[in-house]
């Protein structure tokens, strides 16, 4: 394919100088990057369309990158893993991440030509048969709860003003595209940056604000703000100062999410007052879906007829006494665990109505599945992997012991406590569930 755009992503020099020469006469566009914070950088410079993406690399390994890509829906590339013995299982179940294939180290090249064909056709058929979805599907609040309908008389008002927002709740309450819908309300044709504060750190964060400025007039989304180190907090506020000049007509207008209280964050010192007062000139609480549970039915209903027609999903509908029973479910993981299950329940079955009885056993069944896993022996598993477990066991074991208090678990961890913060968001776990337990 004459002029493909293919990144590898590898440590070792050799490798990448082999591949990059064997695919540059084949007359592909290739470049290189020695590791996931490069790739990452390679990517946003330009997106290619096919990464060849090494597991095992220091720092922030090509799993991890996968996943990365996965759960940002980042992916309009295709993805062939390359794997050395003993961690062909591990290649296997990128697969279901979506990488495209696999090939196996010490690399043939006969066999990486052909699947770099293979997937390269597959992709281009994949993009050019099926109509490209948006990357965000942009939907007001539903619901006819107190909550949603004062969430959608807000985000009105909202679109005819420029303030920067803040908007904050428990994961998965919809604070992301919550912020993107008020986008699109205020500049439907204009583009949107987008920011994880997770993904900034010390050394990057110059580089990356750099990067991503807005257009002026337009809009960026600042995710996870309660995460930031007060020395992050400080050169946000540097560049939002930037961003937003008084002399300026068409002023950039922020969008901050985090799942903390700000305000309670600046009582305990953990949040800078003045980067604050720049985010939250108005504020949106998004509340858990426990607290507004009579939406449950039209939210069920909703992802019922809305997921087949975007992901082409079995058609399936609830019965009554599922839709009851979920109703009065607690929903930990809120609209992002409703949306999920409705799509498992969609894929499990046939053609059949969905009744109560599936889903307790799939609600016990997935419970199961996480109790087990936490019980694996972390003798079989990766070293990142045994230590993340470790270090999610031990915070939530004493996440128990305080009740859910993050200033008494910073006390035991040794942790500065915004430090912590990230680091629980990162193993996903929140303190609000362990306290409320």
């Amino acid at each position: 394919m004459s002029q493909a755009d293919i990144l590898i992503v590898d440590d070792e020099p050799d490798i990448r100088e082999l591949i990059s020469d064997i695919l540059a006469d084949e007359n592909y566009h290739v470049r290189t990057a020695v590791d996931g914070h490069d790739a990452l950088q390679k990517i946003k410079e330009r997106s290619p369309d096919l990464v060849l993406l090494d597991i095992w690399m220091p720092e922030m390994d090509g799993i991890s990158l996968l996943k990365k890509w996965h759960q940002d829906d980042g992916m309009p590339f295709a993805v062939v893993m390359m794997s050395g013995h003993g961690t062909i299982e591990t290649a296997i179940e990128a697969t279901k991440m979506g990488a495209a294939d696999f090939v196996e180290k010490p690399i043939s090249l006969a066999k990486l030509l052909q699947t770099i064909d293979t997937t390269m056709r597959q992709h281009q058929q994949v993009q050019t048969s099926q109509p490209q979805q948006p990357q965000w599907q942009i939907i007001d609040p539903i619901g006819n709860s107190k909550a949603a309908v004062e969430l959608r008389e807000t985000l009105k008002k909202l679109a005819k003003t420029h303030h920067n927002v803040l908007l904050y709740g428990d994961a998965g309450t919809g604070k992301s595209t919550t912020a993107l819908l008020i986008h699109h309300h205020r500049h439907h044709n204009k583009s949107i940056t987008l920011l994880d504060s997770l993904s900034l750190d010390e050394d990057n964060i110059d580089t990356i604000l750099a990067e991503h400025t807005p257009q002026h007039g337009s809009s960026c989304v600042i995710a996870n703000v309660d995460c930031l180190t007060e020395p992050l907090q400080q050169k946000l506020l540097s560049q939002l100062k930037q961003w937003q000049k008084p002399h300026q007509q068409k002023q950039t207008q922020v969008l901050a999410t985090s799942q903390q209280d700000l305000s309670t964050l600046i009582e305990q010192g953990d949040f800078s007052r003045d980067l604050y007062d720049c985010l939250a000139e108005f504020v949106i609480f998004l509340s858990p879906l426990q607290q507004r549970s009579e939406d449950v039915p039209e939210l069920l209903n909703f992802y019922v007829n809305h997921l087949p027609d975007i992901e082409q999903t079995p058609y399936r509908k609830l019965s009554v006494a599922a839709q009851n029973y979920l109703r009065h479910y607690a929903w930990p993981g809120n609209l992002r665990e409703l949306k999920n299950l409705v799509r498992q329940l969609q894929l499990a079955g046939g053609d059949t109505e969905i009744q109560q009885s599936e889903v307790e056993a799939f609600i016990e069944q997935n419970q199961q599945s996480v109790t087990s896993s936490s019980q694996q022996t972390r003798y079989d598993l990766e070293l990142r992997e045994a230590r993340e477990e470790f270090e999610r066991d031990y915070l939530l074991y004493h996440l128990k012991k305080v009740d859910g208090k993050v200033g008494d678990l910073a006390k035991i961890s040794g942790m500065e406590r915004t430090n912590l913060y990230r680091k629980l968001r990162t193993l996903d776990i929140n303190p609000k569930n362990i306290g409320s337990s």
